[in-house]
């Protein structure tokens, strides 16, 4: 049975095991190896098509950051290829690539029928040959009860490694002064108007006379 399914993100995100895993502990090849990336193949997950020579298998790379730059976000891409064992070339059919927490980001499909030689110079993909056509153990294996807890097991080990981001320097706000009080509005000065001597005299006049 194929371990490798879709469903392996929803596995690890429920913290159980993949589709079919066994009981016992088993065996993945290491067919690729970096400091950001590792990438996983399950022998017994091999499928034969045909006369047996077309195989196809997935490959699981767990990757410590799906993103250049930012945070570090880890996740993992699932890609089914196919081996022709014969001609001892290579295709990728399709690809997706999956969250941490099995959420799917992105998927694509190969349109191009066309076959890639299989050489010394694509380590991953003759690393894989070995294993999917001869039958070949690589130099390293991990050994898990399934896909799903070494692809976790492998993002949880990034992530103690990961260091804590750097303290930024806090710029202190200055306090704001207080505003200043307003001063009072001016109070309307009287002015006493100025009359010349006849018009005092007129004024006085009028004052004087009955009605």
């Amino acid at each position: 049975m194929n371990r490798f399914r879709t469903g392996l993100g929803i596995a690890i995100a429920a913290g159980g095991l993949a589709a079919g895993a066994l009981a016992r502990a088993a065996s993945y090849d290491v067919i690729h190896s970096s400091a950001d990336t590792i990438t996983l193949l399950d022998p017994d997950a091999v499928e034969r098509l045909g006369d047996g020579h077309i195989r196809r298998a997935r490959s699981v790379s767990v990757q410590k950051n799906l993103v250049s730059g930012g945070p570090q976000q880890p996740g993992y891409v699932v890609t089914q290829n196919e081996y022709d064992c014969a001609q001892w070339t290579i295709r990728w059919t399709g690809f997706s690539v999956y969250s941490r927490f099995g959420d799917l980001v992105l998927h694509k499909d190969n349109p191009d029928p066309a076959r890639t030689p299989i050489d010394n110079r694509n380590f991953e993909a003759a690393a894989g040959a070995r294993v999917v056509c001869d039958g070949r153990e690589v130099s390293r294996v991990y050994a898990a009860d399934s896909i799903g807890h070494l692809v976790l097991a492998l993002m949880q080990a990034w992530d103690a490694e990961a260091p804590l981001p750097p303290l930024q320097q806090v710029q202190h706000l200055q306090p704001r002064p207080a505003p200043k009080a307003k001063p009072p509005p001016a109070r309307p000065q009287l002015t006493k108007a100025r009359l010349s001597k006849a018009q005092l005299s007129t004024a006085g006049d009028k004052a004087a006379k009955p009605r």
